[in-house]
């Protein structure tokens, strides 16, 4: 019996499921077109380009949405099951609440690992995929040139760093220029058609150089094959070991959305070893990817507490209520991102904090329940 109770309340939450969460797709495209209609026009933007910018885009919607989307299919499951005394029915065949709402609860745990997979695979590759698309839609903001992944320049101490385009996946940088000046005066010039990162040797492997100096009244010229060196930053010299690595050019043009979770793991442990003084926030951010990821479970205790809390007031009531804690969940997550972001509590506590918070108060509104 129990068998046949878990097949029919899976299959009542599963149609729900769909249902609510095609509808938050739906809402979200719809409200993001009329958002970004006048960019579309204003910058010529082809029916194709518009196309693809909403298949890559709806990936992260569904990230967004499939939380809530949990959260509301418990509620109208459970709500309809209440609604129709069906789970009093069951109760008095002997069934606790804790066993008819088993099926979910599993499901919610199986939600956790699929949307952190989904998060770290599929949406990071499809917003890296729509960069193109929103470098037309936003050409002229000075914030986005910063995030820019092309045309990227360095003002260094005595020299101006050029690249065309970087790779963070391969650490590789194409078509650099750096410039060396004394005053006004330009002294050298060198040109390579790629740059490598060596982690062996932590120095940049340039690829097919072409060397310039002027000296006075001389000039000299010479092409290399590859030759390897250290960039400084901004006001470093060569007895300082700080120097431009593929960490100080991720951080300035790549945003924490469009690294996966391993990615960024990696990125902060190498950020550690250099000591770098902006890590904290890196932290923040691949502890939000774990954090997230546990939301399901979250939602879908609250959303069979929620519906059956109240047996009269339906579950237009819980719907309600789902919707605060939704608001809620989403508002205080981003506070604790921002006290992160500030050094004011644990990289860690400062997004896993709201999840041990929701996980005592659901179990707590559970417990309340009559089995």
């Amino acid at each position: 019996m129990k068998k046949i109770l878990d097949n029919y309340i899976i299959k009542k939450f599963a149609s729900s499921f769909l249902i609510v969460i095609l509808c938050f797709i739906t809402i979200f495209i719809l409200i993001d077109i009329i958002d970004h209609l006048d960019k579309f026009i204003e910058r010529n933007l082809s029916s194709k380009e518009i196309i693809q910018y909403y298949i890559f885009t709806i990936p992260s919607i569904i990230s967004i949405a499939f939380p809530m989307s949990l959260l509301i299919s418990t509620i109208f499951t459970f709500g309809n099951l209440q609604k129709n005394n069906e789970i009093t029915a069951i109760k008095a065949s002997g069934i606790s609440i804790f066993r008819i709402g088993l099926p979910i609860f599993v499901i919610g745990i199986l939600s956790c690992f699929i949307l952190f997979y989904f998060d770290n695979t599929i949406v990071a590759e499809f917003l890296q995929k729509r960069y193109e698309i929103d470098k037309k839609l936003k050409p002229y903001r000075k914030k986005f040139s910063k995030n820019s992944k092309t045309d990227i320049y360095y003002k260094l101490d005595n020299q101006y760093l050029e690249m065309k385009k970087f790779n963070y996946k391969n650490d590789t940088a194409y078509l650099i220029s750096i410039q060396g000046y004394n005053n006004y005066d330009i002294k050298y010039r060198l040109d390579a058609k790629k740059m490598i990162w060596d982690t062996k040797q932590s120095k940049w492997n340039l690829i097919n150089c072409s060397i310039r100096k002027w000296n006075n009244d001389n000039f000299t010229f010479r092409q290399i094959s590859d030759t390897l060196l250290n960039i400084y930053r901004i006001g470093e010299t060569a007895n300082d070991t700080a120097f431009v690595t593929p960490e100080f050019i991720k951080k300035e043009i790549v945003k924490p959305d469009e690294m996966n979770y391993w990615e960024l793991a990696a990125f902060t442990k190498k950020l550690k070893t250099l000591g770098d003084k902006g890590l904290h926030k890196w932290e923040v951010n691949k502890y939000y990817k774990t954090a997230f990821a546990c939301i399901p479970f979250i939602m879908v205790l609250f959303g069979i507490a929620l519906s059956i809390q109240k047996p009269r007031g339906g579950y237009a009531l819980g719907m309600g209520l789902s919707l605060i804690v939704i608001f809620s969940y989403m508002v205080l997550i981003r506070f604790g991102q921002s006290l992160g972001y500030n050094q004011i509590i644990n990289p860690f506590l400062s997004v896993w904090f709201v999840n041990f918070i929701f996980l005592i108060l659901g179990i707590v509104l559970l417990i309340r329940v009559r089995t």
